[in-house]
């Protein structure tokens, strides 16, 4: 199992450090290299990005139909249930449209200004309990499968 290691001291100084240390490990790991405990924190982390950043439609053109089930049952499970029924709600916007793939940036920035996932984005921004909140839970539940402190 990949894991970030910490030494107590570090921690003791700086707290912050363990939280730094799990979204390196979310960010710079690839999804098959993550343990099965790892994996649902990894997909709710691209997914908050994404969306944080550009929308359903950057989530969509840049995460493809990867690991989309797998995304909806890991926000499930760290208890987002307002964003998994958004996703699932984008989900279904998706798969409804034919479209290429925007090969340029202008391209990318002509269909976002159509605003097809504006709804879903506006729904994923009032949710009450926020992803990072969620993400944040799950490392105190599982901080030994992400951050070793020696």
């Amino acid at each position: 199992m990949k894991r970030r290691v910490l030494t107590q001291r570090e921690v003791d100084v700086e707290p912050f450090r363990v939280w730094n240390a799990y979204v390196n490990l979310l960010a710079m790991e690839s999804y098959l290299d993550l343990a099965p405990v790892q994996r649902p924190a990894h997909l709710v982390f691209w997914y908050e990005h994404e969306v944080q950043n550009g929308g359903h439609m950057q989530f969509f053109e840049n995460r493809s139909a990867q690991h989309l089930p797998e995304t909806v049952e890991a926000l499930g499970l760290l208890g987002a249930s307002c964003q998994q029924q958004v996703l699932t709600d984008a989900i279904g916007m998706y798969d409804s449209g034919a479209r290429a793939k925007c090969a340029t940036i202008e391209q990318f920035c002509a269909a976002a200004l159509e605003g097809e996932f504006s709804v879903v984005d506006t729904r994923f921004h009032s949710c009450s309990q926020s992803l990072q909140e969620c993400l944040e839970a799950y490392l105190r539940k599982h901080q030994e499968s992400f951050v070793v402190i020696k």
